[in-house]
């Protein structure tokens, strides 16, 4: 990727829709293994490097400035001041793109600035490369890049790496220059094939100044990734006739619709087998209005707890074992690229049936089965298709409740008058246009968001897919700059918003030219964190006063203030016409280049 400048903020002059092609420029003149790197990262798909640059990442940023002076291509450098924000937003360009995107953070405390991010791009499967500054070898003065500078001794640790080892796919260092196509070559390679992953890749700077590797070691050709893994015909053919047999079945998942090819096998499997899909969405799996879609939490329990067979495709949870007990004649059905979740030392869900798949073909795969029946074969099904679509129009597509409250609102309270949840998503709803990105991370609320804002196209929902909080403002300058002409509409808890470090996150969109519009459901604390209190001590001082410790904020942010601050748009709301005033403004200032946050104070309960 050269610097020419883009026709379209955030994008380089190729553009996102081609950015996959090969490149063409020649690469003969490059020179130190920084070089190298920067232009094997953009022959191998990376279009973006977000930069947190340190002592160790000179030779990077020289390299960058000596290619542009060249004409040889190389990624986007954007800088970050805030690993955890960087990372996020690579993780948002892999969701939008399928494909790895690179980040740079300084030695040990870099990596460790990556924090709960890493856990999220563990279990949501992404792939990105974390390039790590390590400490320089050399100490001689004709050492170059050598050390030169206390914190170099300070920042040698025995294994670096060992911080995100249990998080990361695949872990190396580059020793020898020499060595960088094949490393590069095979940390983009590992990172996005198969279940995709972080590679964690470190470099001492002095290896970076080191000369490149010769023309001919450059091979960029060769790397592979294996198609997605399909059933079995064996597998194929005993699933097949456990759904053609059932009675009750349910199709659990929460993320096949990441695929872009996934929410096309879901909804056209539910239609064939006429089973009602469930699931918390990490994607929109199925459109929210489509007759078989059930999002009501208490409404996909019910259906668990009634089903003879689930087949669980592509989801971590399936089912709370403590709020839905299985019917005794049910049988589970498991397919993933990876059943047996070892990962999760703790995952003793019962199995009949586990399958080694990706979701999306699995679920081709069984309705082309099904479909290939004998004629009558499927008469049940028929039956079973038009009550499910019955009993979808007698409860009303978009008919859900807020989710069950864990106590009830204290004496004293300030909840009357405030608007409810379900009301600012009806009135956020109006707004957000079909191909518009919604970024969910509302923890306690992600059920309302799920009912209340329509979804019917794919990858226009997504989330963290992961436990770590504060990854929705990073993930949506990611999701932005992948998709320059799309709009992405964050909506967030208030704690989240924090956890996001909203400092970081609004600079990178400013930095990127990639505003988006982020809406805060602000209940004044840790509702995630007060319900379990109430829920283990329903007797407890806690509950009778209403009030958990800790989980309240006294003094919190003018949120508003921080994005104003940040040079976005800021508006803080507390009923609806402010509200409608609120977002329509933001949206404006999104179209014009300029990032908007609108805080939205809700019921606290």
């Amino acid at each position: 990727m050269t610097s020419t400048p883009s026709a379209v903020p955030g994008v380089d002059a190729r553009g996102a829709a081609d950015a996959h092609r090969p490149r063409t420029s020649s690469s003969a003149d490059i020179r130190t293994c920084a070089e190298d790197i920067l232009y094997l990262l953009g022959a191998h798909g990376v279009d973006v490097l977000f930069l947190h640059p340190g002592t160790d990442s000179a030779p990077v940023q020289e390299a960058a400035a000596t290619l542009a002076e060249r004409g040889v291509p190389y990624p986007r450098l954007v800088t970050c001041s805030f690993e955890a924000t960087g990372l996020a937003a690579a993780h948002g360009y892999w969701q939008a793109t399928g494909r790895p995107q690179a980040v740079w953070v300084h030695v040990d405390a870099g990596t460790q600035n990556l924090g709960a991010m890493v856990h999220d791009v563990l279990r949501d499967r992404a792939g990105v490369i974390v390039l790590a500054g390590k400490t320089p070898y050399g100490e001689d003065a004709d050492d170059p890049g050598g050390r030169d500078q206390a914190i170099h001794w300070v920042q040698d640790v025995p294994d670096q790496a060992g911080i995100v080892r249990a998080y990361a796919k695949w872990t190396a260092e580059l020793i020898r220059a020499e060595d960088a196509p094949r490393v590069i070559g095979r940390a983009v390679q590992v990172a996005g094939g198969g279940i995709p992953g972080m590679a964690y890749l470190t470099i001492s700077r002095d290896v970076l100044m080191q000369p490149a590797a010769a023309p001919s070691r450059r091979r960029l050709a060769g790397w592979a990734q294996p198609h997605p893994p399909a059933l079995s015909p064996a597998a194929l053919g005993q699933i097949a006739d456990m759904i053609a047999s059932a009675e009750r079945p349910v199709l659990v998942t929460t993320r096949v619709g990441r695929r872009p090819d996934g929410m096309a096998a879901v909804t056209r499997f539910a239609e064939v087998a006429a089973v009602p899909v469930v699931g918390r969405p990490e994607a929109v799996n199925i459109a929210n209005d489509h007759p078989l879609a059930r999002l009501r939490p208490e409404e996909a329990t019910a259906l668990v707890e009634r089903a003879d067979l689930l087949l669980v495709v592509e989801a971590d949870v399936p089912w709370i074992p403590r709020q839905a007990h299985l019917a005794p004649d049910a049988r589970v059905v498991h397919i993933d690229p990876d059943p047996l979740h070892p990962s999760m030392p703790l995952w003793t869900y019962p199995l009949d049936v586990a399958a080694t798949a990706d979701g999306a073909v699995a679920l081709a795969q069984l309705a082309d089965a099904l479909e290939a029946r004998a004629p009558g074969d499927g008469a049940d099904r028929e039956e079973r298709r038009r009550r499910l679509a019955a009993e979808k129009a007698a409860a009303g597509a978009n008919s859900s409740p807020q989710p069950t409250r864990g106590h009830a609102a204290s004496k004293g309270s300030d909840d009357e008058g405030r608007l409810r949840t379900a009301d600012v998503l009806q009135v956020l709803s109006e707004l957000v246009e079909e191909a518009d990105v919604v970024v969910e991370e509302a923890v306690t609320n992600a059920g309302v968001v799920a009912a209340h804002l329509p979804r019917s196209r794919a990858g226009t929902l997504t989330s963290a897919g992961g436990p770590g909080l504060g990854w929705s403002l990073g993930a949506a300058v990611g999701l932005r700059m992948a998709q320059p002409t799309r709009r992405v509409v964050v909506v967030v808890g208030d704690g989240s918003f924090m956890f996001g470090v909203p400092t970081a996150a609004l600079c990178l969109a400013a930095e990127a030219a990639a505003p988006f519009v982020t809406v805060i459901l602000n209940n004044d604390g840790y509702r995630a964190s007060r319900l379990p209190v109430f829920s283990l001590f329903p007797e407890g001082p806690s509950s009778a006063a209403g009030e958990a410790i800790g989980t309240r904020f006294s003094r919190p942010p003018d949120f508003a203030a921080v994005a104003q601050a940040c040079g976005a748009l800021g508006r803080t709301v507390d009923d609806e016409e402010g509200l409608r005033r609120a977002l329509a403004d933001a949206f404006a200032a999104v179209a014009a280049g300029q990032a908007a946050v609108v805080d939205v104070h809700v019921e606290r309960h």
